[in-house]
């Protein structure tokens, strides 16, 4: 589910009505959640019983954080990649090598390795066992990319974020904590023009 909602925010939040608000439902989410896209617009995540008007409602209510995180988002423009066939290349290469040595290391099982220019997401797990991972994890530092291999691979015992997920994530990688926050700060840049998850 994806609609647009002109936002009626104070400034610099304000700046978000050119672009809009776009609402998406997601089964696994547990509250709403916002996030500030690289185009300029505003995500906002639903829970499977969440409804337009308190996402709404939230979206009003969190006017400073939206301006602050519109500030940080202005400051950090997107990274342009010129070699960016090559560097697709090298992913393809490398990554699936990567990903099954750490799923042999946790003795863990895959069906398939995809890798893909992905436009909202890091990484992705099957119910069936196939892994798709972006090609820009072959920019990011070693141990953010292992933290992105290792929560797929963990989605092979727990196809969820319950906090069993997250225990497991956090036996298998110790930095997940500092990776995750890499992946929000930094990472939004590998993203040119696209949201990053």
């Amino acid at each position: 589910m994806q609609l647009t909602l002109q936002l009626t925010a104070p400034d610099p939040a304000r700046r978000l009505a050119n672009g809009g608000t776009v609402f998406v439902r997601h089964r696994w989410a547990r509250r709403y959640i916002l996030r500030v896209l690289d185009d300029g617009r505003l995500r906002v995540t639903l829970p499977r019983w969440g409804s337009k008007k308190e996402a709404t409602a939230f979206v009003e209510q969190s006017g400073a954080w939206i301006a602050k995180q519109l500030l940080r988002h202005e400051s950090r423009p997107a990274v342009v990649h010129p070699d960016e066939p090559a560097l697709r290349k090298r992913a393809a290469r490398e990554l699936p090598a990567q990903l099954l040595a750490l799923a042999d290391t946790h003795a863990i099982t895959l069906t398939r390795i995809s890798i893909r220019n992905q436009r909202s997401r890091w990484g992705a797990c099957s119910a069936r066992g196939s892994i798709t991972l972006n090609w820009r994890l072959i920019l990011v530092p070693p141990f953010v990319r292992e933290y992105v291999m290792i929560h797929e691979l963990m989605h092979r015992r727990e196809l969820n974020h319950s906090k069993r997920f997250w225990k497991h994530v956090a036996a298998a990688c110790p930095r997940h904590h500092e990776a995750r926050a890499w992946l929000l700060s930094d990472g939004q840049r590998l993203f040119t023009g696209q949201e990053m998850c």
